[in-house]
């Protein structure tokens, strides 16, 4: 009830309420065009696509978010925000329509997943220029509410995309029309994000020029890098490790289901795996403000990389679709547990100087466990997906983190007291 209320009066304010109907319906696209991917590109007896070309479309989706992460932020104070998210929308469209074409024609090569990455490129720019304008369109006091009430229903509203998309599918339409569905989301949203009001940045007087820009980003990060503090570095390297079984596992339930579990499950089971791992994420945005604090963030972490190291070891052999399906839910749990409390101790033990060359850092390595992932199953997975070793050797790395962990970070805290660096 308080998240309903709160999203009622925040939309009695106009600023807010055309910011938001821009974010959902960007997002409810989204859903849409992603669907349509899947289907074209995984779903697809056709192209029947391997293990390693589903980690190249992986690399092609998250590319963006790891590359253009440390610059986003910085060129949206020097551009026009408003400007950056409508030519966004209408690049994004475009690029969709440029993707509908090249479906009818069977292509799935470099023009293809170019136009693909393009998509996803400017979409870091329209969800970063969405963010920073909330401050323009509601009341400081406001500001907590906004940025828990807009974030949550983009994300509903992309899963109401993904299942639009998926019902277009059974009710014989095609990627085509997925797609070009997509693109006209992505022009009403440009439509919405034209009349917003004035949303920054304030001052762009003393902007720097795309050249200085480049070059404070890079060195910024390069100093920042060398003076990060050991406990940084080792909640980098969490971070890292636990991606892997996440994206890992989301390949090889991509295989099982397309392969194996096909005759009876196919997509549709699939969508429940994902659904489970999206329950699983929510449940942990549930679970730790509530328990962490009770355990400490770092006993909490280890916790919750036990829970994963048990259900991975033995749920992980059996190998058959509820398995899989209760596996996705236990890892993105444990996924998401873990990240949320890997943000709290970075924000509380990196300095404020560092700290947002931090967190650049921290999207790059977040992304990059991912493509990690998709890699390492595309050497190891066979076609099938079916190999329960891998889920056996996670349960062993989580169970490995959460013993070493406590000990890792005591190590690093004296460390940094007796030792800092930069």
């Amino acid at each position: 009830m308080t998240f309903l209320r709160a999203l009622f009066t925040l939309l009695r304010g106009r600023g807010f309420r055309r910011l938001f109907v821009s974010r959902v319906t960007s997002s409810f696209s989204d859903g849409i065009f992603q669907v349509a991917l899947a289907s074209h590109i995984l779903f697809n007896p056709e192209k029947a696509a391997d293990a390693r070309s589903i980690a190249v479309a992986f690399a092609v989706v998250l590319l963006p978010y790891s590359a253009l992460g440390p610059f986003v932020g910085v060129l949206l104070d020097r551009w026009p925000r408003r400007r950056v998210i409508v030519v966004s929308q209408l690049i994004r469209a475009a690029a969709m329509l440029g993707v509908a074409v090249l479906v009818t024609t069977a292509e799935t090569g470099p023009a293809f997943f170019g136009l693909v990455l393009l998509v996803f490129s400017v979409n870091r720019f329209i969800l970063a220029g969405l963010s920073s304008a909330m401050p323009h369109v509601v009341t400081r006091d406001r500001l907590v509410s906004a940025n828990s009430v807009a974030p949550t229903c983009g994300s509903l509203a992309y899963l109401l995309g993904g299942a639009v998309g998926t019902g277009v599918r059974a009710l014989g339409g095609s990627d085509v029309l997925d797609v070009v569905l997509a693109a006209t989301g992505v022009l009403a949203a440009a439509w919405v994000s034209a009349r917003l009001p004035f949303i920054g940045p304030d001052d762009t007087s003393g902007a720097p020029s795309m050249g200085q820009i480049t070059r404070s980003v890079v060195t910024g990060l390069v100093e920042a890098v060398r003076s990060f503090p050991r406990r940084a570095w080792l909640l980098l390297v969490l971070v890292f490790l636990t991606r892997i079984p996440f994206g890992f596992l989301l390949l090889q339930t991509l295989l099982l289901f397309r392969g194996p579990f096909e005759d009876d499950h196919g997509a549709i089971g699939f969508g429940i795996a994902a659904g489970a791992a999206a329950v699983g994420f929510a449940s942990a945005a549930f679970v730790t403000p509530w328990l962490a604090p009770r355990l400490t963030a770092v006993r909490y972490a280890a916790r919750m990389l036990a829970i994963g190291a048990v259900v991975c070891g033995v749920l992980g052999p059996l190998l058959v679709p509820w398995s899989i399906v209760a596996v996705s839910f236990a890892v993105s749990f444990t996924s998401q547990c873990v990240k949320i409390t890997v943000d709290s101790l970075m924000q509380a033990h990196v300095g404020d100087h560092l700290l947002g060359r931090a967190f650049s850092a921290y999207d790059v390595v977040y992304n990059a466990g991912m493509v990690a992932a998709a890699a390492l199953g595309a050497l190891v997975l066979p076609e099938t997906g079916l190999a329960w070793w891998p889920l056996v050797a996670f349960g062993c790395l989580y169970g490995t983190m959460a013993m070493l962990l406590g000990r890792l970070w005591a190590r690093a805290t004296r460390l940094d007291l007796e030792r800092p660096l930069g």
